[in-house]
């Protein structure tokens, strides 16, 4: 049992998304585990409110390139301690050569996850509590690195390995996640994340990630600039490739694009990360 709980810890660690580093999956206890994340975001065209795609105009869109640094330490069996803090790079072009440039650090999110049940290591139910704490000021809505506001984060996490009747190797994650920021126009922010992970060579895996995203505000204004965006949907799917170069070193690539939502960017880009167990 102690066995197939390591293997599918591994199994996470590899193919972790960088749109959602924490999962169900415990660190154990006193383990470290650091993740690096460098990721590129563009949107030129847009969903209306109605999920038809409106046409960008000449000469407007907006790029983010995005460094985000994980941290993740485990202080019992079942307690982990999770921080994440991004560091952006933000073009939004306007229109008629006015481009705004922002850069900095973005929203340190720090937490607890606890397992609250583990079915003989093979699956996990997890939750997890976070703070949102905005490290910048916000200037210009427009160009700007976060929503500026305080907030919290419940999710609930269930994964492990799939059913042998389906596969005979291979994971997955569910999560069921609620934020909430703390103004008067909030937003409130529900999402559900599924993942499915298969190794395809004992060091090469490939997953999939399925995000459905939506964002509720009285600011039903449209923002080019998702960070500062507060009423919103969109599903957006992520195909992964992962390689294990040891047992304390791993790389992953992922590309996405955003075929559907509301009052949102038609967004694609990519990443690439590492996984370094201390």
């Amino acid at each position: 049992m102690r066995k197939a709980y390591i293997i599918f810890m591994c199994l996470y660690f590899v193919l972790i998304s960088p749109s959602k580093t924490f999962a169900g999956f415990p660190i154990g206890k006193y383990r470290d585990i650091v993740v690096p994340t460098f990721s590129y975001y563009h949107q030129t065209d847009r969903f209306d409110n109605n999920g038809k795609i409106i046409k960008g105009l000449p000469g407007t869109g907006f790029t983010s390139y995005a460094t985000n640094i994980y941290i993740g330490y485990g202080i019992s069996r079942r307690l982990d301690f999770i921080a994440t803090i991004p560091y952006l790079y933000q073009q939004n072009k306007l229109g008629a050569n006015n481009t705004l440039i922002n850069q900095g650090v973005g929203d340190l999110t720090v937490g607890l996850s606890y397992n609250l049940v583990n079915f003989n290591y093979i699956r996990f139910l997890s939750v997890q509590v976070s703070g949102i704490v905005p490290l910048y000021n916000n200037n210009n809505g427009l160009s700007a690195l976060g929503l500026g506001s305080y907030g919290t984060e419940v999710k609930l996490m269930y994964c492990g390995n799939l059913p042998k009747s389906l596969f005979d190797k291979g994971y997955f994650n569910t999560e069921v996640a609620y934020r909430r920021y703390y103004t008067s126009q909030g937003p409130d922010q529900v999402s559900f994340t599924g993942t499915i992970g298969y190794p395809v060579t004992r060091h090469n895996q490939i997953s999939l990630d399925v995000l459905l995203f939506k964002s509720f505000s009285s600011n039903k204004a449209f923002n080019n600039n998702i960070y500062a965006a507060r009423n919103y949907a969109f599903f957006k799917p992520q195909l992964n490739f992962g390689h294990q170069f040891s047992r304390r070193f791993s790389m992953f690539a992922g590309g996405f694009y955003v075929p559907f939502g509301f009052n949102t960017g038609v967004g694609y880009g990519g990443s690439l990360l590492a996984v370094i167990k201390i």
